[in-house]
């Protein structure tokens, strides 16, 4: 997801309600597996990441980052 989409979807929001949120960059998760991922393989991951339906219990970025990987090498 776009960070422009998160502002957007949050701009109606009243400044002081509670919300949950909960969101991965790059970065962060590159920090917490200690690998590496090529902006193509992060994009594609984050686009299975917000197409999947995941209930609050299965907020899962390693599967989306393992089936982007496999579809990249199958692509080449």
């Amino acid at each position: 997801m776009k960070v422009q989409s998160v502002l957007d979807a949050l701009k109606d929001e009243d400044p002081n309600s509670e919300v949950m949120i909960q969101w991965f960059t790059k970065a962060h998760v590159e920090a917490n597996t200690n690998e590496q991922y090529t902006t193509e393989h992060w994009e594609m991951a984050v686009r299975l990441f917000d197409k999947w339906d995941m209930g609050m219990d299965e907020f899962e970025v390693l599967p989306c980052l393992r089936d982007a990987k496999e579809r990249l090498e199958v692509a080449r």
